[in-house]
């Protein structure tokens, strides 16, 4: 793809990780999962991946943007208290 375009998408999503609370925290979830976590670099591009995915749905369904079902799509395992 585009080298400006990469570039631009990577500097967005590292200022939404750094301002955005949502971001911030999917960003944590990434970095700090028990199975599969990633480094920075590789989270921040799974950031840029959601942030263009968002984007689509929005212009497409003409949608509002809603943190709470941002959240919820990631996939949590759910700890079972015996």
């Amino acid at each position: 793809g585009c080298k400006r375009l990469r570039y631009v998408l990577y500097e967005a999503a590292l200022s939404l990780v750094g301002r955005n609370s949502e971001f911030k925290a999917i960003h944590k979830y990434y970095r700090t999962r028990k199975e599969n976590p990633l480094k920075k670099m590789q989270s921040v591009v799974a950031i840029v991946c959601k942030v263009i995915r968002i984007f689509y749905v929005i212009l497409t369904k003409g949608v509002d943007y809603d943190p709470l079902k941002m959240m919820g799509d990631i996939r949590r395992p759910q700890v079972q208290v015996a």
